[in-house]
This record gives structure tokens, sequence and C-alpha cells, in this order.
């Protein structure tokens, strides 16, 4: 009878245990103020996932109540270790709030997860720097941004500015790029490149893998050498007819006058 009436007294203090303060600001005309309603819903009914934990406490921390969020974001962490957003979220939150040191465990926790994600990075060596350890914040500055170049761009991250190593960062950062840069590395064979290709993808399909086609360089055809031009032949011009010289006809002598041609007799006078 004891443990009953125990029983109910426990339900009856949770049913009217204070709300958190950030549902007094709740809106239902609000969209973002209706997510986190539907979400707390699912909360209370005991069918919210990790994800939806996790998204929930994002949501409450952007409405301004770090507080609400950690407390949402550990309870996903609870349902999913392996949450890896969730605990880099987490360690933002506690970040926000000034816990670097704290935060800085879950930054590597998500690292351990993921370990290409940059902005995660980006933030632990923030943190670090923050707590003192200059040279792990130099070298996981370089990591970050090896990663993700956008972030050491002040104009994309501001937070950049909160760093006072960055001139540091970027001169061991040109050494490396520079000491580091070679001209591009091609492969040897292409066409066994291409072969292996083709094999992975036959192995992948259930077919038998074809030969690469091999290319073979086209003939080159030889030209036979071509003679010299032969010299341009003038044009014959067609023959001209030659006018024969004229000759000089007799001509019809006049009646009582001297015939051309003849020998001009030469009158004798008379006696």
């Amino acid at each position: 009878m004891r443990r009953l009436l125990l029983g109910v007294v426990v339900l009856t203090l949770a049913a009217s245990a204070p709300a958190m303060v950030f549902e007094r600001f709740l809106s239902p005309e609000r969209p973002a103020d209706r997510a986190i309603m539907n979400y707390m819903a699912l909360e209370k009914a005991g069918k919210a996932t990790s994800s939806d934990l996790a998204n929930l406490g994002v949501l409450i921390f952007e409405k301004g109540f770090p507080r609400d969020a950690e407390h949402y974001l550990r309870q996903a962490l609870k349902l999913d270790e392996d949450n890896y957003e969730a605990a880099y979220r987490l360690g933002l939150v506690l970040q926000h709030q000034g816990h670097d040191f704290k935060a800085m465990w879950y930054y590597k926790k998500t690292l351990r997860a993921r370990p290409g994600y940059a902005q995660a990075r980006f933030m632990l060596a923030l943190a670090e720097e923050r707590c003192g350890l200059r040279s792990a914040a130099i070298d996981d500055y370089m990591r970050a941004y090896r990663r993700a170049p956008d972030l050491a761009n002040a104009e994309l991250n501001p937070l950049v500015y909160d760093s006072d190593v960055q001139t540091e960062v970027a001169i061991r950062y040109y050494q490396q790029t520079v000491t580091a840069s070679t001209l591009k590395a091609t492969p040897i064979d292409p066409a066994s490149v291409r072969q292996m290709m083709q094999i992975r993808a036959a192995k992948a399909g259930g077919q038998p893998a074809q030969p690469a086609s091999q290319v073979q360089p086209e003939p080159q055809v030889q030209t036979a050498p071509q003679p010299p031009p032969a010299p341009p032949i003038p044009e014959q011009q067609p023959a001209v007819p030659q006018a024969a010289p004229p000759t000089l006809q007799p001509a019809a002598a006049a009646p009582g006058g001297p015939r051309v041609g003849s020998p001009r007799r030469t009158p004798t006078p008379g006696p």
C-alpha cells in the first residue's frame, strides 16, 4: 500500500513539474516554434530518436536557451553514443557558454568518428588556443585548412579574428604547401588503368571483363616524291598567212597613149 501511494506521489510531482523556461516563449505561429513543439511531443511520447533530440537541442539553442539545448543534446547522446553530429553540436553549445575544456572532449569524440570533419577540427583548435595549448592549436588549424581552405578566409569565417596565432599558422601552412608542391603524378600506363577499371566494373556487374583495346597508332602514308614541275611550254600562235608581195599588173593602155611597162620611145624630130 505504501509503495502504491509513493508511486502516485511521484507521478503527481512529475505531472506538476514546472516546464522549461523556453516553453513560455513558444508560439505556434512561428515555424521554428512549431518544429520545437512537434519534437517535444515526440520526446514526451517516448518516440523521439537521437537525431530528433539533437535537432530539438539545436532549435532551442538558436532560440537563445543554451542550457536547455545542452540538456536535449546530452539526451541524444544517451540514446546513441555514436551520433557524432550531436557530439559536435554539444561542443558548440558548451564553447558558447565558455566551457572550452569540456567542448574539446566532444570535438575529439566527433573527430574519432569523422577524422575529416574540418569544422570540428577548427573549433577544437580554437578551444585549444583559448586553453593555452598553442602548439596543438596551430597543428589543428593547419589540418582544418588542408581539409577546408575556406575556413581560413575571414570573410567566410569571422572566427578567424578571434585567433592570435593565424600569422604563424599561415607561414607554416605556406611552407608545407610549397615544400610538398610537385608536378602532377600521372599513371605509368593509362591502358592498364583502363583495363583495371573494366575488370572492377565487370566484377561488380557479374559480367566477364573485356580486355582493353589497345589503341594502334595510325599508319603513316608515305607519299612518293613528286617530280619537279616541267617548265611551261609557250603557247604556239596560229600561223598568219603572209601576204604575197604585190605584183604590178600591166594596166590597160589608154587609147592613143603609151603603154605602161613598155619602153617609152623618144619621138624623133622631123626633117
